[in-house]
């Protein structure tokens, strides 16, 4: 570890919160080394703009879930599906601990414009978790309860599957605003890929988990109720804008 790596540690922190409070367009460079005293030159010793700096946030966040996957993975499961389940459960994006960063991630990486940082975390957490989920698949089919020939291919399917179901459930997080149709389209979408990952691993019908349903609706009610404060506060704002009296001449 670098001498000053705990000084970059503390800039991520304070962006982060930043973040979460203002909103990621609302907050500059600026008012992070404000809130830190922090020059300019030290901030950009480490993170050559704003956009690098919330793909480290992500990147950290990242290898938090992986590591949440390992701890899991050690425990004991009377099957292996429900060790499968566990790592791919602990693993998820809105199991990291804060829904808040769940809501920054949907406003920044799930937009047109956000592949790139999408990318990023998906190579990180192949890395990670590729080899979990390997060894879930071996160990499954020395068991009986799975069925595969090309393990590792199939451990490399299955964690595509999950990441796009993650993909799936974000976009729809990021741009559906009628609950109803939200909370629809994330359960079937939940039952569609629980199905595409059994039929692979040849595995009994309900094994697969994925996450929680009820935990997904709240993951989408919290997001909803989000979006619809952040609209309250920017129309209260721009209400304030226009009553504000003409300078005279």
């Amino acid at each position: 570890m670098k001498r000053n790596d705990g000084r970059r540690n503390e800039v991520i922190e304070t962006a982060e919160k930043l973040f979460y409070t203002n909103g990621y367009e609302k907050t500059s460079i600026q008012d992070i080394l404000d809130s830190m005293h922090f020059s300019k030159g030290g901030f950009y010793h480490y993170f050559d703009s704003k956009l690098s700096l919330l793909e480290a946030i992500c990147e950290q966040r990242t290898e938090e879930m992986c590591e949440m996957a390992r701890s899991v993975s050690g425990n004991d499961y009377k099957r292996v599906s429900e060790r499968l389940n566990a790592i791919l459960g602990s693993s998820a994006l809105w199991k990291t601990g804060s829904r808040s960063f769940v809501g920054l991630l949907i406003n920044v990486a799930y937009r047109e414009d956000g592949a790139l940082m999408r990318e990023k975390m998906k190579n990180a957490q192949l890395r990670g978790m590729l080899p979990l989920i390997e060894q879930a698949v071996h160990d499954g089919c020395e068991s009986g309860e799975f069925c595969t020939s090309d393990q590792r291919d199939t451990a490399e399917l299955i964690l595509r599957l999950y990441m796009q179901f993650t993909d799936d459930i974000a976009f729809l997080l990021a741009g559906e605003d009628d609950e109803k149709v939200m909370m629809d389209r994330m359960i079937h979408k939940l039952w569609v890929y629980r199905g595409a990952i059994e039929r692979v691993l040849v595995a009994p019908l309900g094994s697969i988990v994925l996450f929680d349903v009820d935990e997904l609706s709240a993951l989408g009610m919290e997001i909803l109720k989000g979006r619809a404060q952040q609209k309250t506060a920017a129309a209260a704002a721009a209400d304030k804008d226009t009553e504000k009296p003409s300078a005279g001449c």
